[in-house]
């Protein structure tokens, strides 16, 4: 069970809400015509992060070969289909804007185009490649099983960790580039500030949308560890994802504040 069961209307709305939070972005990149200001590594970091809580989700929506005690109900109801619809739809827009980045000429590129690719595709090899491999080919018998549960055991209790720190640093990327280039005015202010809200909603909302067995009474702290590992990473990674845009905010805010405070008293100074 959840510890509490969060409507399906509420899950639709996040859905297109979280969809539309990339659309300043998406604009503002295209209007200006080149992708400079923006980092390479923030894209792809961020993308990857995406990338891996689709193939856990679709993991638990198509491949688990046995009745679940976490993550999806049994039989799965319509809320698991929404899950993954949230998660299917934000990887589609991280990876559309990955390419419009790519494609758009640069003055800086922090991650070359090639190594850009290169890291992805690798990525996709142990992540989306086995779970759509599996749910393409692989028989039902207990050789699967224990293919499935090597591909989680190794997602959960390493890859997991190595993606959440991702997050971390795709904003330590984003920060180093806007602070080395505030004239390009690359990010938009109200995407930052959407996605700041509408991703901290979601990240909360993982803990009511996804079935865990949570013990009765007070919950230890021994126990967070093997939350995460199992359905906890769907909260910390958006969590931090919204705490990273609203960071990024923050400075690009206070870089804009400083430019008017210069504009206006640059006449006085010559005076």
């Amino acid at each position: 069970m959840a510890i509490l069961d969060v409507p399906n209307w509420v899950r639709i709305l996040l859905l297109i809400t979280s969809a539309i939070s990339f659309i300043p972005q998406l604009l503002r990149t295209i209007s200006r015509k080149n992708s400079t200001g923006i980092s390479s590594f923030y894209v792809l970091f961020n993308l990857i992060s995406t990338t891996e809580q689709f193939a856990l989700t679709f993991f638990f929506i198509v491949n688990y070969p046995k009745d679940s005690d976490f993550f999806v109900h049994n039989p799965k109801n319509a809320g698991d289909w929404i899950n993954f619809a949230q998660m299917s739809v934000i990887v589609v827009l991280w990876l559309t804007y990955f390419v419009v980045c790519l494609y758009l000429p640069s003055d800086h590129r922090d991650c070359s185009v090639k190594v850009a690719i290169g890291t992805y595709i690798t990525f996709l090899l142990v992540s989306v490649i086995p779970v759509f491999s599996d749910a393409a080919f692989a028989s039902r018998g207990p050789d699967r099983r224990m293919e499935m549960d090597i591909f989680f055991g190794v997602h959960s209790q390493f890859l997991s960790w190595i993606i959440t720190s991702f997050n971390v640093v795709a904003v330590y990327f984003q920060l180093k580039e806007t602070r080395l280039r505030p004239q390009e005015r690359a990010l938009s202010g109200l995407g930052l500030a959407v996605q700041a809200v509408i991703f901290t909603v979601v990240a909360f909302s993982w803990v009511g949308r996804i079935k865990f067995p949570y013990p009765d009474g007070e919950i230890p702290w021994t126990f967070l560890s093997t939350w995460y590992q199992l359905v906890g990473w769907a909260t910390v990674n958006n969590g931090i994802f919204a705490l990273g845009q609203a960071i990024l905010l923050w400075i690009i805010a206070g870089h804009r504040l400083d430019e008017q405070v210069y504009g206006e008293t640059e006449p006085l100074l010559r005076a």
